[in-house]
C-alpha cells in the first residue's frame, strides 16, 4: 500500500510539473552540457576526422572539467598497448569513471572550448570547406542547430554571415562554434 501511495504521489508531481509548462507558469531547470563524446563527434562531423587531434588536446582529454566519464570496462585492446577505441581510454583510471555525466557550466570548461574552437576555425585547414560554401549562412545554421533555435544569433550575425569576406565568415563561424545553444541538452 505504501509503494502505492509513493508512486501515486511521484505521478502526481511529474504531472502537475507538466501541467504547469502547458498552463505557461515557468519551471526553473538547471541548464545541462553535453558530454565531452557529444562536443567531440558534433566538432568532428562540423569539421571533418582531420580536427580530431585538435578536439581531442584541446577539449576531450580535460574530462574532469567538460564532464563525460568513461567505462572502465570499455577499454577493449587489440594489442596489449593499443586500445580498439582511443576515446574509450580512462585517463587516470577509475577517477575518470566518476567525471560528472552533465558538467555545469564553468570557467574552466568555456576556455577548453574557446581554445578548441579557435585552433579549428584558424590555425587549421579544417574550416576552409566550409568557409567556401555558397549558402554559408545555412550550412552553418544546419551544422550547428539542426533543429533550429539559431535565429537570434543569425539576427545578430547577419552582416558576417552574408558577406564573401573570408575573415568576416571565420568570425561567424567562431561565434557559432562558442555558442552554447548547440552544447546544451
Amino acid at each position: 500500500m505504501l509503494r502505492i501511495l509513493i508512486f501515486f504521489l511521484i505521478s502526481f508531481r511529474l504531472f502537475a510539473q507538466d501541467y504547469d509548462e502547458i498552463k505557461g507558469n515557468v519551471i526553473s531547470r538547471p541548464e545541462r552540457f553535453a558530454s565531452r563524446y557529444f562536443i567531440r563527434n558534433t566538432l568532428i562531423e562540423i569539421f571533418g576526422k582531420e580536427a580530431s587531434e585538435v578536439i581531442d588536446k584541446n577539449y576531450f582529454k580535460a574530462g574532469k572539467q567538460v564532464g563525460g566519464p568513461c567505462d572502465i570496462y570499455e577499454q577493449v585492446y587489440h594489442d596489449h598497448d593499443k586500445m580498439v577505441d582511443p576515446t574509450r581510454e580512462c585517463p587516470g583510471g577509475k577517477p575518470a569513471s566518476k567525471f560528472p555525466m552533465f558538467p555545469d557550466s564553468n570557467i574552466l570548461r568555456s576556455s577548453h572550448m574557446m581554445k578548441t574552437c579557435y585552433e579549428l576555425v584558424y590555425k587549421g585547414p579544417f574550416a576552409k570547406r566550409l568557409l567556401r560554401e555558397k549558402k554559408f549562412e545555412e550550412t552553418l545554421s544546419q551544422s550547428f542547430y539542426p533543429y533550429g533555435g539559431d535565429e537570434k544569433l543569425k539576427g545578430i550575425l547577419k552582416k558576417s554571415l552574408l558577406s564573401k569576406d573570408e575573415e568576416e565568415r571565420r568570425k561567424a563561424l567562431l561565434t557559432y562554434c562558442l555558442s552554447p545553444g548547440w552544447q546544451t541538452l
